[in-house]
């Protein structure tokens, strides 16, 4: 392998490449990033087997080659040499960088390319595009609320598929829910659609917002495999990812219909009250109370670390109500809603409420619902 390459290009492709790499694996090579250099330029993947990203950049190849190389200590090194270019070639058994007009150089042991696991063949059975910014904006509406308990993996994804004319982004841990949604021509996702990883997403999201073009998704459901492939001015990326296995559960059923109280609140405001007040709360339960009257909100909490209660002006109007929320989950939640005011719709202190954006989104083809189950307040009767 012998090539010239731009240290900003190759820091970039070496970056969101080392993201998918596995932090601890028992196969070694699962540690290493995979340089290959051809007439297309230089691929550089990482891959954890659960999800890979190859990223294609521009550079000047005299002899291409394959090698693998330690992807953190790969990784550190380029990020730290200095701009312009770099010449890239074998050294023995050790790859070498030349920089600086062959003032430095750094070199790396290698290992078999051939052993490096293999990008899996995509055969996509549907496609979708999105914008970068759609997609990346979809994920962070609805991923905050996907689980992290190991023994529902299903939930540790976000349920992508198609309802009425629109591409619909559903995550929950059984406590909270957020769906969001853009109207649009989506039916070859199907209804029962498919679940991403949230970790996947979470590196998607962060390439959408780069895009210099649409992502395009493909799927592969016999497979469980999907890929996202965008491009950032001269760079490829692609992500592919192990889809989750379903079933996932039939969120619809739990949304209530009859939530007829209403409480709007400046959503400002009201993540200010829950950041400050939750200093309070308890490390576990994160408990804050709303105590929810004829045009005000308190928010309040109390216990052996100390107490704290902050008034917010509020429209409301039905019977008084206190209320135990988690304020990581308010804040959450808050943090995800772009809209001046929200409202909370309510039915009792035990049942399921829902929070949505007043006035609608600001994207008016897109819809956005979250739904949290409170917590039993220690004074709570019953």
């Amino acid at each position: 392998m012998e090539l010239t390459i731009q240290q900003g290009d190759l820091a970039y492709a070496v970056g969101k490449a080392f993201a998918s790499v596995s932090a601890k694996s028992p196969m070694p090579l699962l540690s290493c990033l995979l340089l290959e250099a051809d007439k297309g330029g230089l691929r550089v993947t990482g891959t954890d087997l659960e999800v890979t990203t190859a990223v294609t950049v521009p550079c000047a190849v005299k002899t291409p080659g394959r090698v693998a190389v330690s992807a953190r200590h790969f990784n550190e090194v380029v990020r730290k040499i200095p701009r312009g270019d770099l010449q890239v070639h074998m050294a023995g058994e050790q790859l070498e960088l030349k920089y600086g007009d062959g003032k430095g150089w750094s070199r790396f042991p290698v290992q078999d390319a051939a052993d490096f696991p293999r990008m899996p063949e995509m055969k996509a059975e549907t496609k979708v595009s999105l914008e970068g910014n759609i997609l990346s904006r979809l994920v962070s509406r609805s991923a905050y609320a996907a689980s992290s308990d190991a023994t529902r993996p299903q939930l540790g994804g976000v349920l992508v598929h198609a309802a009425d004319k629109e591409v619909l982004f559903v995550a929950t841990d059984g406590h909270r829910l957020a769906r969001a949604g853009r109207r649009g021509g989506f039916a070859g996702l199907g209804k029962d659609g498919v679940i991403v990883p949230g970790r996947a997403l979470a590196a998607i999201s962060r390439i959408g917002d780069e895009a210099t073009g649409p992502i395009e998704m493909e799927i592969a459901g016999a497979r469980n495999q999907a890929a996202f492939t965008a491009q950032v001015g001269e760079y490829r990326v692609q992500v592919l990812v192990r889809l989750l296995q379903g079933p996932y559960p039939n969120y619809e059923q739990v949304i209530p219909r009859n939530n007829a109280k209403e409480l709007k609140v400046r959503r400002s405001d009201l993540l200010e009250a829950v950041d400050i007040v939750a200093l309070h709360a308890d490390n576990v339960t994160r408990q804050v109370r709303f105590t929810v009257r004829n045009g005000r909100l308190g928010v309040s909490s109390a216990t052996e670390l100390g107490a704290g209660e902050h008034e917010l002006s509020a429209e409301y109007s039905g019977d008084d109500m206190d209320i135990g929320y988690n304020a990581t989950y308010l804040i959450d939640m808050l943090k995800s809603i772009p809209t001046d005011q929200v409202a909370f719709r309510l039915n009792n202190a035990l049942a399921a409420g829902l929070v949505e954006p007043v006035a609608g989104l600001p994207e008016t083809v897109e819809v956005l619902l979250c739904l949290f189950m409170p917590l039993r307040l220690p004074d709570a009767a019953g």
